[in-house]
């Protein structure tokens, strides 16, 4: 499934609807309105010169794109992600420029789970030196599993911080002023992200989570007082378009567990360049939890879902379809094809395992015309 199909999904239905439409005139055979309105009242369907036709917009829904996990060392990579961000972004930002020419595209959530990577925020704004550059691009030891470490600028504020394994990225992608769902302020959509969050960690795994005059979300673990980020924010906006989100630490170490900077991501930067402050995520407060009481660990992935239907219902559309498999890896080549850099370390790689994964999916799903 190419970008264009998918975002023209909505102007498919709504044709499908004017047919509907046009049958039941057909079989009526009069002008009497359409079943539901009084007799004498304008009906909104009607043909008759006094009241144009009107198509009824089918229901919108969130169109959410989950990047797997192939297995714990072939993960996405950030640079990939970012790229089909760019992508969906670009489909709206053509919708703004010409609605008449282009159908208009459903807002989505990109979910994935990033190769190790430290990202570098506006406010970052003096290089890092050669040594800084080596620290942070040494390898990381995860389950067991050696991992390469890259670094990135992002036009998010703020300073340094981390995305890698054991953690969620979740960055919807819509138009933050589009009257086809709840609109917001650029204030309301960073609280939007905030407290789709907050009810996620609640719902899920019965976490008090709060916000703070830092940005993020953060809690407390156990009876301590200390506050500590458990997911991180950063959004850039583009004539109102959304990019970035956040990322929820489920399973990885906290800044304070006593772990090498090998095994530690945490311990090589301040994060997000608030001194004196913590990480920790959800393995650990489910931890202290009253025993027999808290609810289990969840998957990334089932996280990703929660936080999808979570969003969805407070954007008010109506519902989620998951973008999985094959339709995928059409995305992301489509992607890579349409951005400047083309394909860069790991991607392509990336996408084959992808593929190799699904064995016969991609076949199958064409066949069912999916």
């Amino acid at each position: 499934m190419t970008i264009q199909r998918l975002v023209s999904y909505d102007y498919e239905l709504s044709c499908g609807f004017e047919s509907i439409l046009n049958t039941r005139r057909s079989v009526n055979n009069s002008s009497e309105p359409v079943v539901g309105y009084p007799r004498g009242t304008a009906s909104p369907f009607s043909t008759s010169p006094a009241s144009p036709s009107f198509t009824m917009p089918p229901p919108l829904r969130l169109q959410h794109i989950h990047l797997p996990s192939p297995s714990p060392t072939n993960l996405p990579p950030y640079s990939l992600a970012s790229k089909l961000q760019s992508l969906l972004r670009r489909h709206h930002l053509n919708f703004k420029d010409s609605p008449s020419t282009n159908p208009p595209p459903p807002p989505f959530l990109i979910s994935f789970t990033p190769l190790p990577i430290y990202t570098l925020g506006r406010r970052q704004s003096s290089p890092l030196s050669p040594q800084e550059l080596t620290r942070l691009s040494r390898p990381l030891s995860y389950q067991n599993q050696t991992l390469p470490v890259t670094t990135s600028h992002s036009p998010r504020g703020g300073l340094t911080t981390y995305h890698g394994p054991g953690q969620v990225v979740l960055w919807p992608v819509l138009d933050i002023h589009s009257k086809r769902h709840k609109t917001f302020t650029v204030r309301c959509y960073s609280r939007l992200l905030e407290n789709t969050t907050i009810a996620t960690l609640e719902k899920m795994f019965r976490i008090r989570a709060f916000t703070t005059e830092d940005p993020g979300v953060w809690t407390r673990v156990g009876d301590g007082k200390e506050e500590r980020k458990i997911a991180a924010l950063g959004v850039h906006l583009r004539r109102h378009v959304s990019g970035l989100g956040t990322a929820i630490n489920v399973d990885m170490p906290g800044t304070d567990e006593v772990l090498s900077e090998r095994e530690n991501p945490w311990r090589r930067i301040v994060a997000c360049g608030i001194e004196g402050k913590t990480v920790t995520c959800v393995r650990e407060v489910v931890a202290h939890i009253t025993a027999g009481e808290g609810p289990g660990l969840r998957g990334t992935e089932e996280v990703a879902d929660f936080w999808g239907r979570e969003l969805s219902e407070r954007i008010g559309v109506d519902g989620v379809d998951k973008i999985s498999g094959g339709r995928v890896a059409e995305l992301l080549e489509e992607a890579v094809v349409r951005s400047e850099e083309g394909w860069e370390g790991g991607e392509e790689g990336y996408v084959e395992e992808v593929r190799r994964g699904l064995g016969g999916w991609v076949e199958e799903a064409l066949d069912r015309g999916v």
